[in-house]
């Protein structure tokens, strides 16, 4: 942790010796991961609060923000920038480093990325306890840090309603035969993240069976669906034995999701596959699969999957 300088970083009066002892034990406890330790600054009924915590949280429940964070960046550690200061009110400007080894939430592995986030402390201080502390910063800043998208939309507009998806192809080529369509609730946030974790996996196992084309899946509002393509019946029910069916015991069992409907269709027809010439723009059928213009003789992009 950087030393603090008070000359250098307080505006206003001094800040008291035991007022920047404890901003040092603060965050040195920050920084060992010690929760507990950490507690031990906090009055009584004093509050921390912060952009992960839904609300303001007693001194008593900081071991657990304290462990999550740990869980997510093994080797997390605050640098202090900047402090100013009166005799009650502390403005710590800090960076936190660390890398994503761990989870960031249910169904979404560690990115492995390096974080450089900026933010403050806001920290008040009565009768040499912390009173409240909130914590500030760019969480869409950090999150596009470790590669992640931060989608900017509603939850609904009127009937509509917005989310996020997935697409996996295989690079089978092959016409679909079968498509599967599948949705399941989920209930709150918990437990779609329980739904994704499923996904995952399910997905990954698809990737490995032959005859598997492509997947679209996701959730809208409270609603997750899949939509795969598969050559055959044969080759979508040898994959649904693998993970899926874990995934359909999870819901005959444990009460995950209000309700759940699947479906196989056949295709009634399928259209032609286009693509665009990449020297003269023209657009090529190229449901033969050939590789040159039919208008200039030039490349063709890569043929997609059909799904």
């Amino acid at each position: 942790m950087k030393a603090l300088d008070p000359p250098a970083s307080m505006e206003g009066a001094r800040m008291p010796a035991t007022n920047d002892q404890l901003v040092r034990d603060y965050f040195a406890a920050w920084n060992a991961h010690d929760g507990e330790r950490l507690a031990s600054f906090f009055a009584d009924t004093a509050t921390f609060e912060g952009p992960t915590t839904a609300m303001a949280i007693r001194s008593f429940d900081l071991a657990s923000v304290v462990e999550a964070l740990a869980a997510q960046f093994s080797d997390f550690v605050f640098e202090l920038t900047r402090v100013t200061a009166t005799e009650t009110l502390v403005y710590a400007e800090w960076i936190l480093r660390g890398t994503n080894d761990g989870a960031l939430k249910r169904g979404l592995p560690a990115t492995g990325r390096r974080l450089h986030t900026v933010g403050v402390d806001v920290i008040e201080i009565g009768g040499a306890k912390i009173a409240r502390a909130r914590r500030v910063y760019d969480r869409r800043a950090m999150f596009e840090q470790l590669g992640l998208q931060v989608l900017v939309e509603p939850h609904q507009l009127g009937a509509m309603q917005f989310g996020y998806s997935l697409h996996a192809s295989s690079g089978n080529l092959s016409m679909p035969g079968v498509v599967a369509l599948t949705w399941i609730q989920g209930r709150d946030e918990a437990e779609r993240d329980r739904v994704r974790e499923h996904s995952g996996q399910i997905v990954a196992d698809f990737l490995k069976q032959p005859g598997f084309i492509g997947i679209v899946t996701g959730f809208a509002g409270a609603r997750g669906f899949t939509c795969s393509a598969w050559e055959d019946e044969q080759s979508l029910y040898r994959a649904l034995n693998q993970h899926h069916a874990r995934a359909k015991q999870d819901f005959r069992t444990s009460g995950l999701s209000p309700g759940v409907w699947t479906s196989v269709w056949k295709p009634d027809h399928i259209n032609r596959l286009w693509l665009r010439c990449l020297t003269c723009e023209t657009p090529n059928d190229v449901t033969d699969r050939h590789r040159r213009c039919s208008n200039c003789g030039g490349d063709l992009p890569p043929q997609p999957s059909y799904w």
